[in-house]
């Protein structure tokens, strides 16, 4: 599956890299086309089912419903796709609550930083393996390190669940290894929840009808483990001296005086109503589910600029870090051909999307790496290249 701005890798790297047999996958043709897959082997999908424990709900390879109890301190097994292996979960007990939005970073943690990933499964492990994220067996190889992704993992791709399982699990692993994994809220984590599907992969429409649900966002209704797991993730997150989200911040964000805390409570406010019934929504909740608001804001980008959405000053974005007691902000949402610092550094936009190169099935992605306190752009073959900051 391929998007419009779809970028390619280095032609000589791409060569290089397919001769010496560093790719984990195999070359282009050789891959089924995604937008022909089925259900089959879809889920699982834990939802209420009985007293002590969750039905866990999948498509059969024959595209039959399938369920089985699983206790709620169970586990569930996510099954291989390509060459990527099945993986175990362990659940835990849900959220009481939403997750921190504001927390300390010392300085010379690890930080990583993905955008989009849009279902493309198999793209982000590789990626992930290749910058010692996760080892070969999708275990959290980071240490005390952490990361962020800023959302977007619904959509497009064709194997969506799979990554918000492996996000899921690798968060508990990062917390036990003494580091941190934080997923944020994206505007198609938002559309999605409120019933919009314009942009879902067909597999998923299929999906829901085979487990006989009346939409597919039900299977992410706020009594389910991801659906509640979902919620309880902010949209906006202030870690250290960053401010990490998906869109950006906007003046009229500025000048409603909304804190970080405000903003994730009002994105989460505009979840209990679809898309559909959007003129419902009190004015606050609007602005934040808004073009304004920093699930969509793409003012950073003058190549996205109109009369209504003008590209934002220099002056507007410092008063963002001003407001917000930030160095730096980062965001997603805006394909860019790599991982670019804007505004001499004091935004960088992260989002290069998953995709494979035409001719060698190599893997595009990129995402932001803070070490030493160092800020690189690091790629799925594994390099980092330092990103010139002002001041840095």
């Amino acid at each position: 599956m391929s998007i419009d701005n779809r970028v390619g890798i280095g032609r000589n790297l791409a060569i290089a890299l397919a001769t010496t047999g560093l790719a984990f996958g195999a070359s282009a043709q050789e891959r089924p086309d995604p937008d022909t897959l089925t259900a089959a082997g879809d889920g699982p999908y834990l939802t209420p089912g009985w007293s002590r424990g969750w039905l866990a709900r999948s498509v059969s390879p024959d595209l039959t419903p399938v369920e089985q109890r699983v206790a709620r301190t169970g586990q569930i097994t996510v099954a291989a796709v390509g060459d990527v292996p099945a993986f175990t979960v362990p659940l835990r007990p849900i959220t009481a609550g939403p997750a921190p939005d504001t927390l300390p970073l010392d300085p010379s943690t690890r930080l990583m930083v993905l955008a989009d990933t849009h279902g493309e499964y198999e793209i982000v492990v590789e990626f992930l393996r290749r910058q010692g994220v996760i080892d070969a067996d999708l275990t959290w190889a980071f240490g005390d390190g952490q990361m962020v992704v800023t959302g977007d993992i619904f959509d497009r791709g064709a194997h969506q669940l799979e990554i918000l399982w492996l996000f899921y699990k690798l968060e508990a692993e990062a917390r036990e290894a003494g580091g941190a994994l934080h997923v944020l809220l994206g505007n198609h984590e938002n559309i999605v929840l409120r019933n919009d599907l314009r942009y879902l992969h067909p597999r998923y429409v299929e999906t829901a009808r085979i487990l006989g649900v009346e939409t597919y966002p039900d299977l992410f209704a706020p009594e389910t483990l991801l659906g509640d797991w979902l919620r309880s993730r902010p949209a906006v997150l202030k870690l250290g001296d960053m401010l990490l989200l998906h869109g950006g911040i906007s003046p009229q964000v500025l000048d409603a005086n909304l804190t970080v805390s405000d903003l994730n409570r009002l994105v989460l406010a505009s979840l209990q109503t679809p898309v559909a019934r959007r003129s419902e929504l009190d004015p606050q909740t609007a602005l934040v589910a808004g073009s304004f608001g920093p699930l969509w804001f793409r003012g950073y980008f003058p190549e996205q600029a109109t009369l209504e959405r003008p590209y934002m000053p220099t002056a507007e974005v410092q008063r963002s870090l001003t407001q917000f007691g930030v160095e730096r902000i980062l965001v997603g949402h805006t394909v860019m051909d790599q991982v670019t610092p804007l505004y001499d550094g004091r935004v960088i936009a992260v989002q290069v999307y998953p995709d494979r190169d035409d001719e060698t099935g190599l893997p595009i992605l990129e995402g932001a790496l803070r070490d030493q306190g160092r800020w690189f752009r690091v790629n799925a073959q594994g390099e980092r290249v330092m990103l010139e900051l002002d001041g840095d």
